[in-house]
């Protein structure tokens, strides 16, 4: 999904924010050529990150930097365990 779907997708995100969490390598889309330009394309892992960090960001007033380890850790919890011993 290309920059504009992204930000669809996530309420109050700006495109100068997006390309900075790009830049900054917090998130690596794929790049995609056409005509002669490169494109960001945004895989859905990649949305779903983007989105729990904004959400930190936007509403808990956290640091870039740690919003994203707290997303990506967020992330990796998802899956269910259990610990029959």
């Amino acid at each position: 999904m290309y920059a504009g779907g992204v930000l669809k997708r996530i309420n109050g995100l700006t495109y100068d924010k997006l390309i900075y969490f790009v830049r900054a390598g917090y998130v690596t889309p794929k790049k995609i050529k056409k005509e002669g330009l490169y494109y960001n394309d945004f895989s859905e892992e990649d949305i779903q990150l983007i989105k729990r960090a904004w959400r930190f960001i936007s509403h808990h007033n956290v640091r870039t930097r740690a919003a994203f380890q707290r997303a990506r850790k967020k992330g990796e919890d998802t899956q269910l365990s259990l610990n029959l011993k």
